[in-house]
């Protein structure tokens, strides 16, 4: 609830600027309009630094001030950000990834670096240096594009401010939560959740030690990380791909960018589940380079068995565990790539509900329908060599 009263002036332009520019005016600046003459000097620098395009794009400062909302830990900008973004043409689930990890969402290597630039800015402001600019700089970005960008920073700085101050509510109903007891989200505990809650196990993460003593210097403790979990990535890509050699190739990319970047890990999820998000982002990118790409986003389309049989009572019977492992994939390896990750990860890698939902970037009721839309997918697949009727087939 805010703590003060929503005064709007109709004769005010000030809010007409939001209206024009978002397609509706944000409870934050109309909680404001006690002293309109605040939200109009608001108004002229959003019109002048973010409304217009100069230097960077107008998805690019969006971004920005989604990141930086979502480093904040700032429920209320976090949402408002990804319905914008949205009218923008980005699905609320990439802005879901950015906000959670932006290392997990389909991002240009200028635009990955351009958010991190900002996120540093946000928590770590001491340790900025002169050399996080040049790294901006060496993605060819200009300086008035850094400087644009610095300066958004503390725009969503300021706004995040205000509206933790206000105690406005949020526009629209959040996908992301971020726990409210949150002091400093640097170093806090709690992870974001999605509006469904992805919360996932509270047993200790088995990586936890290695993943330490990598950050602390002894990069060979990442060869047990690569030990551990080398099969389920070649088998997310493989899902993803379909091709056995691109599929050991996008593998050690991925591991590669897991390396590069252990130390943004901060532990919000198991590392297990942070590395699949980056194996599955590895997997789009090269999906997005074929002719014939196929979305992992695409809305679930109803699906209805069209062969409806009993099956065999037990179907170990007909097969080894092996040869029945080996059928399954086989036939999980034809479905469409949106229900093939899922399957394989959900039912092969035996990921949890939570896990799978969070390294594809899905709330648990999406991952749930897709999961349930596979296996149905599958179960007619399998009709000849598990049914009543059915002789048996080697796989």
């Amino acid at each position: 609830m805010s703590f003060l009263p929503e005064i709007e002036d109709p004769a005010n332009g000030s809010l007409a600027v939001f209206k024009k520019h978002l397609g509706f005016i944000p409870g934050v600046f109309r909680a404001q309009m006690v002293r309109a003459d605040v939200v109009e000097s608001e108004a002229k620098l959003m019109e002048s630094l973010l409304f217009t395009t100069r230097f960077l794009t107008r998805v690019q400062k969006e971004l920005i001030l989604l990141a930086v909302s979502a480093a904040n830990h700032n429920t209320y900008f976090v949402g408002l950000q990804t319905q914008v973004l949205q009218l923008l043409g980005k699905k609320p689930e990439e802005s879901d990834r950015i906000a959670l990890d932006n290392h997990s969402a389909s991002l240009s290597a200028p635009d990955l670096a351009l958010l991190d630039f900002a996120r540093k800015l946000t928590l770590q402001p001491r340790t900025f240096s002169a050399g996080d600019v040049e790294l901006l700089r060496g993605h060819e970005f200009a300086d008035e594009q850094i400087h644009e960008a610095v300066v958004l920073v503390g725009l969503a700085q300021f706004l995040n401010a205000v509206q933790m101050g206000l105690g406005v509510k949020p526009d629209f109903k959040p996908r992301i939560v971020f726990p409210l007891k949150e002091v400093n989200p640097a170093t806090g505990s709690q992870r974001p959740m999605l509006e469904v809650p992805l919360a996932e196990s509270t047993s200790p993460d088995p990586d936890a030690e290695f993943v330490a003593r990598v950050n602390a210097g002894e990069t060979d403790a990442f060869e047990e990380l690569v030990r551990r979990h080398g099969r389920k990535i070649y088998r997310s890509l493989l899902a993803i791909l379909g091709n056995a050699e691109e599929a050991e190739d996008a593998m050690q990319d991925a591991f590669l960018k897991a390396f590069a970047h252990l130390s943004e890990f901060k532990g919000r999820s198991k590392f297990s589940t942070w590395l699949v998000r980056i194996a599955i982002n590895t997997g789009l990118q090269r999906l997005r380079g074929r002719k014939n790409f196929e979305s992992l986003d695409e809305d679930d389309q109803e699906f209805r068995p069209r062969r409806i049989q009993a099956w065999q009572d037990d179907p170990e019977k007909s097969y080894s565990k092996e040869e029945l492992r080996r059928l399954i994939e086989k036939e999980i390896m034809k479905l469409p790539p949106r229900y093939r990750v899922a399957l394989m990860l959900r039912d092969l890698e035996e990921l949890s509900t939570e896990e799978s939902a969070s390294a594809l970037g899905l709330t648990i009721p999406a991952l749930k329908a897709r999961v349930v839309r596979g296996r149905l997918m599958l179960r007619e697949a399998l009709v000849p060599y598990f049914s009543k009727e059915g002789t048996g087939v080697t796989a």
